[in-house]
């Protein structure tokens, strides 16, 4: 495993078209880190870090901004001739993008792979406490810790009640891992703030007519993640699970099965032929279709 600051490389070995995980709001890359071990041994496996996760670059302005950056990151790091795509909740929305991105530069995208992600359109947005109060569940539900201790104490705060404010009292209440101390908790608010804010102005054009899986969790409402009308080819496989349990136990073990399967037919282009694993582009003969 290697980390060059703005990607981290779960599995540099294999011959089939890197997995390239996109981030979920936090900006991480780590959630993606059980992936190797589910995946057959000859699937690369990456994951992007999000502009301002774990060093001075300031977050994207948008969407299209973060895409963009997480494009040429791509490119530089990896100059392959195709990308196999996956993304968790907000990242599944920017991998839609992305996948736009690659494919109108005339790079294969042979899977674009969309886990528990809500069609962008249909998103209800929080605002004020009720946006401390989603970020905090995500950063303590992400990490596999207990969640009601830090509502009971968000909720007892007074209405209107600043970010700064509610991780103050959560840091009294001893209700966090020690290492979430105030400072780190106003550093990935901030980031938190800048993504919600980029996904809530993003609007999807275009479609796009690739092959697409929704992976989605049992606990989640099928009817927001209904990426047929943005997709003309879906396939939407069903893992035990809420949100953030199916990157744990049982639901760890049907994501492994569900990407697998996503994965299986990778390998080769629409031709037959079989990718290579890494390249400058100028080695490359055209993709399909030219360009």
């Amino acid at each position: 495993m290697t980390d060059d600051g703005a990607v981290l490389t779960i599995r540099d070995t294999g011959r089939r078209p890197a997995l390239c995980c996109v981030p979920a709001i936090s900006g991480s890359p780590y959630p993606y880190l059980p992936l190797a071990a589910l995946l057959d041994a000859d699937q690369p496996v990456l994951a992007l870090e999000a502009p301002g996760f774990e060093d001075d670059r300031p977050p994207a302005g948008s969407l299209p901004d973060l895409t963009a950056g997480y494009r040429d990151t791509l490119r530089r790091v990896r100059p392959d001739r195709a990308y196999a795509l996956l993304g968790w909740s907000m990242g599944g929305v920017v991998a839609y993008h992305l996948a736009q991105r690659l494919r109108a530069d005339g790079l294969d995208v042979p899977a674009l792979v969309l886990v528990d992600s809500v069609v962008p359109t249909l998103m209800r947005h929080p605002e004020g406490a009720a946006r401390t109060t989603r970020f905090v569940v995500d950063l303590l539900a992400t990490s596999g810790q207990p969640v009601e201790p830090a509502r009971v104490v968000l909720d007892g705060l007074p209405a209107g009640s600043t970010p700064e404010t509610a991780f103050t009292a959560l840091v009294r209440a001893g209700v966090l891992p020690e290492d979430l101390d105030h400072s780190f908790l106003l550093h990935r608010y901030a980031l938190f703030d800048a993504h919600l804010t980029a996904l809530s102005h993003y609007r999807p054009t275009g479609g796009y007519d690739g092959p697409v899986t929704v992976v989605r969790a049992a606990e989640s409402p099928a009817d927001l993640m209904r990426w047929d009308g943005l997709a003309a080819d879906v396939t939407e496989l069903v893992v035990p699970g809420d949100h953030y349990s199916i990157w744990r136990g049982e639901g760890l073990v049907a994501l492994g099965r569900a990407l697998r399967r996503c994965l299986s037919g990778t390998d080769t282009d629409d031709h037959g032929r079989p990718y290579a694993q890494k390249g400058t582009a100028d080695e490359w003969p055209p993709p399909p279709g030219g360009a």
